[in-house]
């Protein structure tokens, strides 16, 4: 005759161990991670809106930095632009000395070589102005579009122009043919000088611009980033504090049922002894 012991006791004590145990682990899991979602079934809903919200907070980030490297590569052209215009001003300088009837053609032979060598500096440092492999003031940089928000389409442009001296001028000339070995000429030069200038400070005008409306951009990503960070941390991030006082009372109901699985194992294996010896 087969004889079997089944105690219900025992089995009710047994599962409830093993439900503490499991979630003694999974306060652990919250605890190390710092995250009170460790996966979707501890909450669905709330996994997918802090996954969406999480992808928010890099996207600004990214967006953030898409925008400072704007600001980078405004603020070098911006730069040898100030340069370019100092080389200018040094040519109408020269320009304007070589305009005064005192001047002999030797004298002006001079300062023309002068002009010239400026203009060939002013020509190199146009041409090799460049960020991260791209050219900025030979006129290939235009149209460009940054990427500075977590939405696509949302983005600015920049165009620089070409900052060559051959491109500045007027009805006298351009910059990179002007002439001073006349007093005639001379003349000429310093209007042509004089709307170079103004073609450098529009182009530097409108980096400004650019580079004020892309921190105005960058300061507004910040803010909303902060702002979706604190709204995916209330969702996702563990109160460690709240966290540390569920792990306490896990750990004392797992004691307790390991206590009580030993207890009742003991007294299962007692009845077994003793209806053996009866």
């Amino acid at each position: 005759m087969a004889f079997r012991l089944n105690d219900v006791s025992f089995n009710h004590a047994l599962l409830y161990l093993k439900n503490s145990q499991k979630s003694l682990s999974e306060s652990l899991d919250r605890m190390s991670s710092g995250k009170s979602i460790t996966k979707a079934a501890d909450d669905a809903a709330g996994l997918s809106i802090a996954t969406s919200l999480e992808s928010q907070v890099r996207g600004l980030g990214q967006s953030m930095r898409n925008a400072t490297d704007a600001i980078a590569i405004a603020q070098v052209a911006e730069g040898v632009l100030g340069n370019s215009a100092e080389i200018i001003m040094s040519i109408r300088d020269k320009a304007l000395q070589a305009a005064n009837d005192s001047q002999t053609y030797q004298t002006r032979q001079s300062l023309q070589s002068d002009i010239n060598k400026s203009l060939a500096e002013l020509s190199d440092i146009s041409g090799n102005a460049s960020y991260n492999g791209q050219k900025l003031l030979s006129g290939e940089f235009s149209n460009k579009s940054f990427q500075v928000d977590a939405s696509s389409g949302e983005t600015v442009e920049m165009i620089i122009g070409n900052a060559s001296p051959a491109v500045f001028g007027n009805a006298y000339g351009n910059l990179a043919d002007i002439n001073v070995l006349s007093s005639e000429g001379a003349q000429q030069a310093l209007s042509v000088t004089d709307s170079a200038l103004a073609g450098i400070n529009s182009m530097r005008s409108e980096l400004g611009s650019t580079q004020n409306q892309l921190t105005v951009t960058i300061n507004n990503l910040s803010l909303t980033q902060v702002n979706v960070a604190s709204a995916q941390s209330q969702i996702a991030d563990v109160d460690f504090a709240e966290e540390s006082i569920n792990f306490s009372r896990i750990k004392s109901l797992e004691k307790a049922g390991t206590f009580a699985v030993a207890q009742i194992g003991k007294m299962n294996r007692q009845k077994m002894s003793d209806l053996l010896q009866g």
